[in-house]
């Protein structure tokens, strides 16, 4: 494994923590600059001593990626385990398997997120770290979670920071079509393949929550609504009328199923818009 080495007194955040290194902190040689974005190496202080394993490109802004300590073998089951203490922690916090299973670092993994839609995982690889090791990834995901079916939802345009192909494919089984979720004891639809990011904003489930507990008896308006999270949750909360807006009508549509699906088709009212000409 090759050795990436740190200019003098660029090791502290590391130390502290944090898990990434930029490239103004790295002694970017010829050999290091010579490296295929996404090479595992040894990250080292500038008098060589080891800090750590990570994913490393010498393309990008953030050319260090920390995956674990010196001697750590990235591997099948080094993502096992780390998706065993990821699935563990949210088998705590959610009664339904409907959850951002794996978010970046927080879970020791940055550059991956793992959405789980019951027996369906979406998957989305942010680094070229996480994309050369899709194999080792797919592969732990079937060990721990044996779904049905896996996607790669690598479509953003962040793929672009890492030089990375944008995409959107089948990894494992096949879809239909959207997929119903749940969450808030309402049923969604997400469109891991079809739809934005990984189908679904796990990301704003509190947010939702939050915000339908204040729209009792209320007329609501959700501007950029997408498959009607926000709107349908305030609806299902007592909202007097919702009215939601979107420029994708296939979000709508989305949306305007997951409010029959739920009992509130008839305070809901869904409008294709761009959402600024329509405040105008």
């Amino acid at each position: 494994m090759k050795h990436i080495h740190l200019r003098p007194g660029m090791d502290r955040r590391v130390k502290a923590g944090h898990p990434w290194v930029y490239a103004n902190e790295a002694r970017m040689s010829a050999d290091a600059k010579a490296l295929t974005p996404g090479t595992l190496v040894v990250l080292c202080r500038a008098d060589g001593k080891p800090l750590g394993v990570g994913a490393f490109n010498p393309r990008c802004l953030i050319c260090f990626r920390m995956l674990g300590p010196p001697g750590e073998t990235v591997d099948q089951a080094f993502f096992s385990g780390r998706l065993k203490r990821a699935l563990n922690l949210r088998q705590r916090l959610f009664e339904a398997p409907y959850y951002r299973l794996v978010h970046g670092e927080a879970d020791g993994l940055p550059g991956l997120v793992v959405d789980r839609f019951g027996d369906v995982l979406s998957v989305q690889t942010a680094t070229a770290g996480m994309e050369e090791l899709l194999p080792e990834i797919l592969a732990a995901l079937d060990d721990v979670c044996a779904p049905k079916a896996v996607t790669l939802c690598n479509g953003g345009a962040f793929r672009k920071l890492e030089e990375l192909e944008r995409y959107a494919r089948a990894a494992k089984g096949s879809l239909d079509g959207p997929i119903e979720m749940q969450e808030g004891g309402l049923t969604f639809l997400a469109d891991p393949l079809g739809g934005q990011k990984t189908g679904w904003f796990y990301d704003q489930r509190d947010n939702r929550a939050f915000v339908a507990g204040l729209c009792r008896d209320a007329r609501v308006l959700d501007a950029y609504c997408y498959a009607g999270g926000f709107a349908v949750s305030a609806a299902a909360a007592g909202a007097a009328h919702v009215t939601a807006v979107d420029s994708s009508q296939s979000a709508l549509d989305l949306a305007a199923k997951a409010a029959k699906l739920n009992g509130v088709e008839k305070r809901c009212l869904f409008s294709r818009a761009v959402a600024f000409d329509e405040l105008a």
